[in-house]
């Protein structure tokens, strides 16, 4: 088997007022990553302590260099000035013992000499859960694009080029499918001139589909007059929807661990 790469879950603790994500090293990364996800308003240095205890939690349970960040539940990065001098935390453990934490971004040459190979992280990682990505898989995928995007182009023509020349054959070779064609577009012509007229009584979704246009029309009608506060609403829409969604995983990880 070409083994490509390994995909690892990530593990998940609920810490009462923020949850922690450990993310095993991605292909050619050298250390793992550990993001808290605040879930209270909190001082910051109390969110530097807890970045601090995490690191050596995780750098205890696994032997691998590791990168702590925190986020606010809207997943913006918490800058942690002026208590920090950087907002990221590195930690390694020396000798394979003792955690030591850098609140800055360590080199390639300040960390660990060991290869994190893949036999090795399967070793360290026994109780995650993971799956191989081959060559084989990525050539899958490939095909897969491939045949979606063929049968795109294919209904593309047929709509395009093929139901087009079949009406147009028809019509010519049939005297029934011109008179439909015919009876067809005088049919269009006498909806489109009661319309006009406003003779043509609206269907219920005719209606619908109007108010949803003039509601549309208006809103960007307001939000050319007020660009500033429409960038603002659609910020402030992407927060609270981000909050739900963060807050509901929180609530979910939180029911599982207990």
């Amino acid at each position: 088997m070409n083994l490509e790469r390994i995909i690892w879950n990530k593990k998940e603790l609920h810490r009462d007022w923020y949850y922690v994500e450990y993310c095993p090293p991605i292909e050619s990364f050298r250390f793992a990553s550990i993001n808290l996800v605040i879930l209270n308003s909190v001082d910051k240095t109390k969110i530097a302590e807890a970045m601090e205890a995490e690191a050596r939690f995780w750098l205890n349970r696994y032997p691998i260099p590791v990168m702590v960040s925190a986020f606010d539940d809207k997943e913006d990065l918490i800058h942690l000035d002026p208590i920090k001098d950087c907002n990221h935390l590195m930690g390694v453990l020396i000798n394979n013992k003792e955690p030591s934490l850098h609140w800055k971004l360590l080199k390639d040459a300040e960390l660990p000499v060991a290869a994190l190979d893949q036999n090795y992280l399967q070793k360290i990682y026994h109780d995650i859960p993971f799956r191989i990505w081959t060559s084989a898989d990525v050539e899958r995928v490939k095909k897969e694009q491939r045949r979606e995007f063929q049968i795109l182009w294919l209904i593309l023509f047929i709509w395009v080029g093929v139901i087009p020349l079949v009406f147009v054959v028809l019509g010519e070779t049939s005297v029934w499918v011109a008179k439909m064609v015919l009876a067809y577009a005088i049919w269009k012509i006498i909806v489109s001139v009661l319309k006009i007229s406003g003779m043509w009584k609206k269907s219920k979704r005719e209606q619908k589909k109007e108010d949803e246009e003039r509601e549309k029309e208006h809103h960007h009608y307001h939000c050319k007059l007020n660009p500033k506060g429409f960038l603002r609403l659609k910020i402030e829409n992407f927060e609270r929807e981000t909050r739900e969604r963060v807050r509901k995983e929180a609530e979910a990880l939180k029911k599982t661990s207990e």
